[in-house]
Parts: C-alpha cells; structure tokens; sequence
C-alpha cells in the first residue's frame, strides 16, 4: 500500500512540474498556403502540428498573421515569443533559438513552356532571366548569393504567379504546393502551360524559431520538442499530414 501511494505521488509531482509554466504562447507568422494561412482549416497543418506539440507540454497557442518581415522583427525583440515555419539560415541562428525540424519543403524554379527551358545544370545556365521572389523568404544560399542573377521582389506568392502568366518575369521560386495552391487563385483565362524546372533548387528543413529576448523561450524550445516527439511517436504527426494532404 505504501508503495503504490508513493508511486501515485510521484507521477502527481511529475505531472505538476511538466506543466507548472504552463502558458499561452503568442506566435506570428505570414499566410504561406497550404502549409499555414489564415484561411485554411485551423490555420494550416503546420499551425495545427505546432498546437498539438506544445498542447502535449500543457501549453496554448494563438497565432496572428502579419507580413512577414514584420513577424521576424517582432519576435527578435521579444514583444512575441515565436515565428512559425521558418528556414534555416546561419544569420536568423544569430538571432533566434531553432526547435526540431517541423516539416521539410523542396522550392522548385517554375516557368512557362513558351521560354523552352526545362532544365539546368547550374545557376549560371539561368543568368540573364528574371526570377520573381517573394519578400522575406530564404531560398538556398547559392541563389540568395548569386549576384548574376535578375530577382525582383513582392509581397506575396500570388503576385508572382500573376506576373510570371503576364510574362513579367521568367522564373518564380515556389514549393510545389505552394504554386498549387496559388494556381487555385488564378482563372483559367489568365492561365499558361508551365514547367517544373529540373532539379529542385534546394530541399529545405522548416522550423520554428524563438524569441532570445523572451526569457523562458529556452524552456519553450524544451517543452516543444518534446511535445513534437511524443505526437511523431503516437501518430498524430502523420494523421494531420495525410488530412491536409501535404
């Protein structure tokens, strides 16, 4: 009897710690369909993985959606503890503490079928045409460096496809659902045959990133993680995958 009265406190007095900081998380992020956005179904399956994650440390979230540069800037000072879906880069290491990778995306360079260029061996086989970006956005570090190449910025993803069936630029940089999702937004009159180009650009680790001015974000990094291997472990990762159907 003893024994079993010492293990229920045990587990009570684990119980209680796990979830003795227990708190709303306050996070920002951009619309980036269909991996989160404020008008997809619970925001997205990332916004939905990053619930579940600190839901199982005890934690709560709310996510607000705001431009992106803006998001960054917010939590780097601390008047927000964490910036949704972002990708790996020495610099916002510098300046943000990175959980486990949430989901991994592969950016594709997307063109018409009228400019005939379906493939490349590298960058420089690109030079002289212009891409379409969005602002904000991280590709990988040999086209972010690239000084050769032509890249024009906007604001959102959809603006570039509008530009790239006006032939306003040559390439635009996009995930496959990304471009999918956006290709939704567009009629079918403004419409033209398009091609993946071949190779991918660059396969990319999606994150969240914390807050170094918050001052439990280290604990929150912590609790996430955690709360990430247990729905990885028990399926729920996988369910919410395949119900979103990324």
């Amino acid at each position: 009897m003893n024994q079993f009265f010492c293990s229920v406190v045990v587990s009570v007095m684990v119980f209680f710690s796990f979830h003795l900081h227990a708190r709303e998380v306050d996070v920002l992020t951009v619309d980036w369909p269909p991996y989160y956005a404020q008008e997809l179904k619970d925001n997205g399956p990332l916004s939905v993985i990053t619930r579940e994650a600190f839901k199982a440390a005890g934690h709560t979230v709310k996510i607000t959606f705001v431009p992106w540069k803006r998001a960054l800037e917010e939590v780097r000072i601390g008047s927000a503890d964490m910036v949704l879906g972002a990708y790996d880069t020495e610099e916002r290491r510098r300046k943000f503490i990175y959980t486990e990778k949430i989901y991994e995306v592969k950016d594709f360079i997307v063109g018409l079928e009228e400019n005939g260029v379906k493939t490349y061996n590298n960058l420089e086989d690109l030079k002289g045409y212009v891409f379409g970006v969005t602002r904000g956005y991280i590709h990988s570090k040999e086209f972010m460096e690239a000084s050769f190449l032509i890249r024009e910025e906007v604001s959102i993803d959809l603006l570039n496809l509008r530009k790239l069936f006006a032939n306003r630029v040559h390439f635009v940089v996009m995930t496959t659902a990304t471009f999918k999702e956006n290709l939704e937004k567009i009629s079918e009159a403004e419409r033209k045959p398009y091609v993946y180009l071949s190779p991918p650009l660059s396969s990319n680790g999606v994150y969240n990133i914390f807050s170094r001015n918050v001052k439990d974000a280290t604990q929150l990094v912590k609790d996430f993680n955690n709360g990430l291997k247990q729905i990885i472990e028990n399926g729920k990762y996988d369910e919410i995958v395949l119900d979103f159907g990324i």
